[in-house]
């Protein structure tokens, strides 16, 4: 990625929806040259074009946690266990006190609660000690990358195995449940088991 990449890529940043055309003229080179350079960028992997959500128009609530595990081993099998989790904001191995930082987001208390306790990071097997806080709305970034719109599961199953059916939580109303599941009840993701039906064509 030489300077002119990382100046198309500073572009896109503040306006995804820059065209070639005007991304050619600040960098002094035709659409045709910007196309060729961003597919690449996309094809190596280097650069990924997604759409941010407002952070303060969200009104949820973030948690940051840290853990600390026997080893990267256990690190690594959390991750691979949430990776789909649509709650997830990042996960990333650190030095420190903690050998595993995450960031992930609820839209109310109870439900935060609910990823602080129940069906949490924290709870894991090989989790030594954790240490959490929370907070509202970051000032930055400003915008977030929540996948508001998962894939159903297609049962009251979530990503990570849990099932919210079984969460005494869920049951007594004091969580809305995970977003990819029939019985989400929250409002920030898209209802998984809300569909559209199809209107019936008159006939004549």
């Amino acid at each position: 990625m030489d300077d002119t990449d990382k100046k198309l890529v500073s572009i896109l940043q503040k306006n995804g929806r820059t065209s070639l055309s005007e991304i050619g003229k600040e960098l002094g080179m035709s659409h045709v040259a910007v196309s060729k350079r961003l597919d690449k960028l996309v094809q190596s992997d280097l650069v990924k074009i997604t759409a941010g959500v407002n952070a303060e128009y969200l009104d949820a609530k973030l948690l940051f946690m840290g853990l600390e595990t026997d080893d990267m081993d256990f690190a690594e099998r959390i991750q691979k266990k949430y990776k789909d989790c649509p709650r997830l904001l990042m996960f990333a191995p650190v030095t420190g006190r903690y050998n595993v930082f995450a960031v992930m987001i609820a839209e109310d208390t109870w439900s935060l609660e609910s990823i602080i306790g129940t069906c949490s990071m924290r709870t894991e097997p090989g989790v030594r000690r954790s240490e959490s806080w929370f907070g509202n709305a970051p000032i930055a970034p400003k915008y977030l990358q929540v996948n508001l719109a998962p894939v159903a599961s297609g049962s009251s199953v979530a990503p990570c195995g849990r099932d919210c059916a079984l969460c005494t939580r869920y049951k007594a109303d004091k969580c809305v449940g995970c977003p990819p599941t029939v019985g989400y009840r929250g409002e920030l993701w898209a209802a998984p088991n809300k569909t559209t039906k199809k209107r019936k064509k008159r006939k004549g």
